[in-house]
């Protein structure tokens, strides 16, 4: 009887630990997923919206990952037993949003003024400060929310955590 009694108290002792790791386990997939929405470009088998303008692409680095600022802002910012948060953005990542759902951008640019070091082989050109209306259609890039294969993914990960 006591051997039964130990051996349910090791089990439950196990299960405790294995529990305790699984948020761990549910935010390093979600980065993860997350972040390789960036290299395959997609959202759900669904591509990424080109560029409209071949002119404008640009000629370093591929669609949003030019700077990799917004690639590395995804990040879990809250991990407890009871909830998962991951997050993307923030203060050096402002249009982390409208990237990620699309939508219409207005408002007004404000340009510094500057110089321009030679401006056809004329020596300095002064550019004065003004600003610009500007008002477009962002086309939407997800790369973070809900999803099925993520649920997947998380679903495989923890019946190997507990399985193996």
């Amino acid at each position: 009887m006591s051997q039964n009694i130990n051996n349910i108290n090791l089990w439950f002792d196990r299960f405790d630990e294995q529990y305790s790791a699984t948020s761990g386990i549910i935010a390093e997939t979600a980065v993860e997923y997350f972040k390789e929405r960036f290299i395959q470009k997609n959202w759900s088998g669904v591509p990424w919206t080109p560029y409209k303008n071949k002119k404008r692409e640009p000629s370093k680095g591929s669609l949003m990952m030019r700077t990799n600022n917004l690639f590395s802002s995804i990040r879990p910012s809250m991990v407890t037993a009871e909830r998962v948060v991951i997050s993307g953005g923030g203060p050096k990542v402002p249009y982390a949003r409208i990237h990620n759902e699309g939508g219409r951008v207005r408002g007004i640019q404000y340009v510094r003024p500057y110089t321009h070091p030679n401006l056809l082989g004329k020596g300095r050109k002064q550019v004065q400060g003004h600003a610009r209306k500007v008002d477009f259609t962002m086309p939407r890039r997800q790369f973070m929310g809900n999803s099925v294969a993520l649920n997947e993914r998380i679903l495989e990960r923890l019946k190997h955590h507990f399985n193996g």
